[in-house]
């Protein structure tokens, strides 16, 4: 009867939380400014000066490394959703791409090769675009629009957006166990706990996002734990529904985000840097 009585709480307790929750909705935290992180790859000062003007204006940041091997390194402890290597710098560059296939946060960055004009691509190096030198910022542009829905897909897979509001964790054995929301992605959550939960715990999550009038309620693991009552979720066995709505709200954030000029692109349903689902 008790435990019955602590369930019928702790759910009460999340419905007029879920409500403050959708009403503060203007308090939540917004994402930065960017739709994407990449990694340039060259040693030439003007390429580089070229391409990372081009990144900013497409509010994508950019970090510039001259060596293959290093650059290699950076994509084991880095995500980026988009890579651009220049094939002057020989060899090293076909290893590199292909550590990047074999990454697991880096296998879907949208790839950038830089040749000469007469310069054709190894059979074994596999990239999404090709950039031809030398490079102008009109044909720059031109490419990076029709990658940019690619890119943003890929910033929204790893995308962890700031936000507050009540959760509900349920174990098969003990009472619901009300938590505070962190952050959120595609994949998971992080939420504040008054209980420790121990690596590999099965949980139903309830919860509500800014905004969002259907509650969630999903099946998660924890991953892991701090020991100072934070927590990581990884969702288990989305329905397509919830998924969808999850990742609508997601997009949603990003989007509002983005400066005025690159919003204008995804204005046309049919500009091919519209990006998916």
């Amino acid at each position: 009867m008790a435990h019955r009585k602590a369930g019928r709480r702790a759910r009460s307790t999340y419905k007029i939380l879920r409500a403050l929750s959708i009403v503060m909705s203007s308090q939540a935290a917004s994402p930065r400014s960017i739709v994407g992180r990449s990694l340039l790859v060259s040693r030439d000062p003007g390429i580089i000066e070229q391409l990372k003007a081009a990144m900013e204006q497409f509010a994508i940041t950019a970090d510039v490394c001259p060596h293959p091997l290093r650059a290699a390194s950076l994509i084991n402890i880095r995500k980026y959703e988009a890579i651009v290597v220049d094939m002057a710098l020989g060899e090293p560059v076909a290893e590199l791409l292909a550590r990047v296939r074999h990454s697991p946060s880096n296998q879907n960055s949208v790839t950038f090769a830089l040749t000469a004009c007469d310069e054709l691509l190894p059979s074994r190096v596999e990239t999404r675009f090709h950039l031809r030198k030398p490079l102008s910022e009109r044909s720059i542009n031109t490419t990076l629009r029709v990658a940019l829905g690619l890119i943003i897909r890929d910033y929204r897979r790893y995308f962890r957006c700031p936000a507050s509001g009540p959760v509900v964790l349920s174990r098969e054995q003990g009472s619901p166990l009300g938590c505070e929301m962190m952050n959120i992605s595609e994949g998971g959550m992080a939420v504040t706990a008054a209980l420790e939960f121990h690596p590999g715990t099965v949980v139903t999550a309830e919860f509500a996002l800014a905004d969002e009038l259907t509650a969630f309620r999903l099946r998660a693991e924890v991953c892991w734990s701090d020991q100072k009552g934070r927590i990581g979720l990884q969702f288990k066995g989305m329905p397509d529904d919830q998924r969808q709505g999850l990742q609508a709200w997601l997009s949603k954030r990003i989007e509002e985000g983005i400066p005025e000029p690159i919003a204008r692109l995804f204005q046309n349903p049919d500009h091919p840097a519209r990006p998916g689902p």
